[in-house]
Parts: structure tokens; sequence; C-alpha cells
């Protein structure tokens, strides 16, 4: 209260706030930390996950002894230790469609989610389609919403939808003015294709095979675009820190009325960590935002409350254009097929290590290779075997001595993550093989169901990441 730029004026519109977070994992912690230290009057709390103990590295508000529990509950029992003068509400419920549909959703949503009656929303969330989703829902209640976002080893923040003062016009009455939203700076992606799908069996043996490289280019293309979750691509755990604290930086300002649109950048590891830019005014065609002519009707007008009151009104619950994060689309290693692929289990495996039956290769990066690996198993990336498959043939310095049985036959295993990679993997080297024809020797190439996921599930004390 001291500073100038607060005073007792400004504490007391933060205490007077009423603000929801969504997420309460590596953004949320230190945003919901700060949130409470600084004395914001009520805190919603949303997130449908659980504590696990891979993610204390970057989620500090919670602890070993509380593994298992609700995130939501978890961070409420912190903030309550830290701050016990204001009000803390948990709900272990996800941020979908389904959380405005009771009937849908397996629990009752609360009171304050449903009406929007919010000073402030902070998206602590970890994938476009609910960083949407979300944005949509502060749009249609006219509130404002601070967003972050953290991967790898960048960073963003913006505020989005501020209330900006409006131009004098002489005394006139001018419409209230808005900043852009989320979705004026980052607009929605259009839905990823499918696998290619056919209306006919094909007709020959080549056309089955130009079928089946066409199902894997697609796949490959998935894998390599990467999912853009912390899970999957890593994020240094510090970086979580500075965007969360950038984040309550702007939702101060918001409480305070002195924020302005701009967008954040952060890269603790490069040379310029910090940089800011302004950014673009309101987009009038924003289909999130805008205001534009209603489908069902000449004279009408589709508005962000319109919209939303349609969805609301709507008994199938669906949103456009949405894809629920939590109901991931299997990889292609756990996906139904009738094609003569050769995998093998965990515990088939364990023998060809224990034996020194096959030439075991691991297609995950280096950095991940480092992390932990299977004994006498060689790295050689994806990326660089789909280019060229015939590196899984060439043998290193480091591989076992393999068996040279009358028949000359060698074993090609391939091992990644999760069991998708790999059995892509096998497809290559099967292709560059038939391609290539026999010179006399065989070669069996398989790959490992589940992967290295599997295989910790059955090693005890293997790292699991």
């Amino acid at each position: 209260m001291m500073l100038s730029q607060i005073g007792l004026e400004g504490q007391l519109k933060l205490k007077r706030a009423k603000v929801l977070v969504v997420g309460a994992g590596g953004l949320g912690c230190p945003v919901l930390l700060y949130l409470a230290a600084a004395g914001v009057g009520e805190i919603t709390i949303l997130d449908h996950d659980t504590v696990e103990l891979s993610n204390l590295h970057r989620q500090v508000l919670h602890t070993e002894g509380r593994i298992g529990m609700g995130k939501a509950e978890s961070a409420r029992t912190a903030l309550q230790q830290l701050n016990s003068d204001i009000v803390v509400h948990a709900h272990r419920l996800p941020f979908t469609p389904s959380l405005f549909h009771p009937p849908l959703s397996t629990s009752s949503t609360p009171a304050s989610v449903m009406s929007g009656s919010f000073t402030l929303i902070l998206d602590c969330t970890d994938n476009p389609a609910t960083r949407h989703f979300l944005n949509a829902y502060a749009v249609a209640h006219d509130v404002p919403l601070v967003s972050g976002g953290a991967v790898r080893a960048e960073g963003t923040v913006g505020a989005y939808g501020l209330h900006l003062a409006s131009p004098s016009t002489g005394g006139e009455p001018v419409p209230p003015q808005r900043g852009p939203c989320y979705a004026c700076i980052f607009p929605p992606s259009p839905p990823a294709p499918g696998p290619p799908s056919y209306a006919s069996p094909p007709v020959s043996e080549a056309e089955r095979l130009e079928r089946e490289r066409e199902e894997d280019a697609y796949y490959e293309r998935l894998s390599l675009a990467g999912t853009g979750a912390c899970a999957d691509e890593g994020v240094v755990g510090v970086l979580c820190g500075v965007v969360g604290i950038g984040m309550v930086g702007e939702a101060m300002k918001v409480l305070l009325g002195t924020a302005t649109p701009s967008l954040h950048l952060f890269s603790p590891l490069s040379a310029s960590p910090y940089r800011s830019i302004k950014t673009r005014s309101r987009k009038v065609s924003c289909t999130t935002c805008g205001t534009t002519p209603a489908p069902s009707s000449a004279t009408a007008l589709s508005t962000p409350a319109s919209r939303w009151a349609a969805f609301l009104a709507d008994p199938s619950g669906t949103w456009p254009g949405w894809q629920d994060p939590l109901c991931e689309s299997p990889g292609v290693g756990q996906r139904g097929s009738s094609r003569m692929d050769a995998r093998i289990k965990v515990n088939e495996l364990r023998e060809a290590v224990r034996e020194g039956k096959a030439r075991i290769v691991d297609t995950r990066p280096a950095a991940e290779f480092g992390i932990a690996s299977i004994e006498g198993s060689v790295n050689i990336p994806f990326s660089r075997l789909l280019k060229d498959p015939s590196l899984a043939l060439a043998p290193s310095p480091t591989d076992p001595p393999l068996p040279s049985p009358p028949d000359a036959s060698k074993r090609i295993t391939f091992l990644c993550r999760r069991g998708n990679d790999s059995l892509l993997a096998s497809r290559a080297l099967r292709r560059y093989l038939a391609e290539r024809g026999s010179d006399g020797e065989t070669i069996e190439v398989d790959d490992v169901i589940g992967g290295l996921t599997a295989w910790a599930r059955e090693e005890e004390g293997f790292p699991v990441y």
C-alpha cells in the first residue's frame, strides 16, 4: 500500500476482485501463489488433474506429501496456509464444453462459473483447444483474460479483451472500446486432417503398398510436428515461474485499471531473455469477439453473447471446432491394424537383451536417450531414420556382437518412448529392404509394443519422464 502505483485504493481493488484461474500446474502455481500473496480477495481454481512426482520441479505449490491429491485442492491448501484472509474455491473439473451442460458432465458446475461473474480470468492451461474455448467464455461474459504459455524454453504472456478508454466526441455517447481478444492475435487453426481413407479396397498389390505408404507418411508428419505439450516437448522449470510471475504482473495491472494491450515474450536461456511487442487492434472480422450477420436471419446479428447463449441452449453441448485434449487420439502404435507388423512385448525384449539376439535401435531424440536407455541399445533418432533407414543396418562401435547362425539371419528391434515412432521406423526399414532386394541374408525387423513406457512398468527403478 506504500507504493504510489497501488496505495490503499488499489489494495482495496485487489481485495474486492474475484478471479478465476484455470489450471493449477506449471503456470497456475506461481500465478496462484502471488495472487494470494498480493491479497486478491476471492480466487476460484479449476483443474481436473492430480499431483504427480514428475510435476514438482515446476509446480511449486504442490509437495511430495500431496502426490495423488487433486491439483486444485492441493493449491487451495497451500494458499490458505499462506493467506487465511482470502477466500479460495477449488474444483476438480476440466474447462470443457461439457462443464456448461451438467447432464453431460460427471460433476455439478459451480454457479460462479456458469454465470461468469468474475473480475478477471487467468488462462494457465497448456493446449490450444482449451485456450480458445476459455477466450470465447471470457469474451461472451465481457471479462478480461490474461493468458500465458510455456513450452521448451520459450514463453508468452498477454492481456486480452481489455476495457480501453473511449475517445472523446464532444459529449456524444460512444460504445465501449475493447482491446483484441486472444483469437485476434492467435487465430484458431483449422482441424487437423485425419488419416487417409478410401472408399474401396485396393485392386492390386502395388495399390495396397502405396496406400500403406500414404498412411505411414501421415503419421510420420504428425510425429515430426510434435504435440506442443510440456509432457512431450519438455519445459524449463524456471520458465514456468518467469511466465507465471509475468501473468500476475499483467493481472495486477488489469485489476488496478492500468493495463494496455501487449504481448511479452520470455526466453530465459537466450541472450535476449525478455521482449515486449505492441499488439494489433481488435480484429473486426474475428470469429470470437466480432459481430457478424446471423446465419439464420437477414437482419439479426451474431454477437459473442448470442453465440454463447446458443451454445448453452444446444442440447448436444458441442462447441464449434472443439477437440477435447483430454481424449487424446491414440498414436499409430495403439491403433488396430490389419497390416502384418512384427511387434514384440516387453518380456520378449528382455529376453533379447539378455541373450544378445538383436540390435536394439532406440529412435528417441539424443537428449531423451541420455536420460535413460536400455543397456546395449544404440540411438538413431527417428527423423534421421526416416531420411535414411539403412542407418539401422550399419553397426556402431557400441553394438553388442550378434550371433552368426548358418542361415545368416539378423534381427533389428526398434524401441521408442511409447511404441509409435518405433512402429513407423520398422515399417520404413522393411520398405527399404524390400526395395534393396535380398543379398543372401535374412533380416528380421520388429518393434516393442508400448515402448519404454511399458518397459518402465515392469522394470522397477527404470526412470519415467
